[in-house]
């Protein structure tokens, strides 16, 4: 009997090792669903699942730097947006003020601007990062044969255009 046991346990532990080796990688046309997650078939992928589908110089370079982007990007602008709105409100109100100075609108308006500015580059960044993500997918699908593609070959008619994707 203890060696039953001890035979069981042992194949028990081979299979247990040998299984995920054998775990397919999924196939299929790779989609952003947006917030930095991506899926294959319906099935959304876990971040080592992306790493194996990519490979190592898109997951490092492109798809943790993307990621950083549209992490930082969006609270920056929102912030900027936020403040500019703000600062907008309270240079409106005290504009017709008489005891209002020149520096002070100086000021005002080189408040306004920087946070425009803050405001503008956040949300560029946030977009740029977003757009990053986007192309991995699209690059992914191109490599391995599943980007959508016009061609020009036989039709039910004669000769036509067909769109694939």
């Amino acid at each position: 009997m203890k060696q039953l046991t001890k035979l069981l346990l042992v194949a028990g532990m081979v299979l247990l090792t040998v299984l995920p080796s054998r775990a397919q990688t999924p196939t299929g046309r790779l989609y952003y669903e947006g917030k930095g997650d991506y899926s294959i078939g319906g099935s959304r992928l876990t971040e080592d699942a992306l790493h194996n589908l990519i490979g190592e110089e898109n997951y490092y370079e492109t798809y943790l730097q993307a990621q950083k982007q549209r992490r930082i990007g969006l609270p920056v602008g929102l912030a900027g947006a936020g403040l500019l709105v703000a600062t907008v409100g309270w240079y409106a109100l005290f504009i017709d003020s008489p005891d209002i100075h020149e520096s002070t609108v100086v000021i005002s308006s080189a408040i306004t601007g920087t946070l425009g500015l803050v405001a503008g580059a956040g949300l560029a960044y946030y977009f740029i990062g977003k757009a990053r993500l986007k192309w991995i997918a699209d690059d992914y699908n191109r490599r391995n044969g599943y980007a959508a593609a016009w061609q020009l070959g036989p039709a039910p008619h004669g000769l036509g255009l067909t769109y694939s994707f």
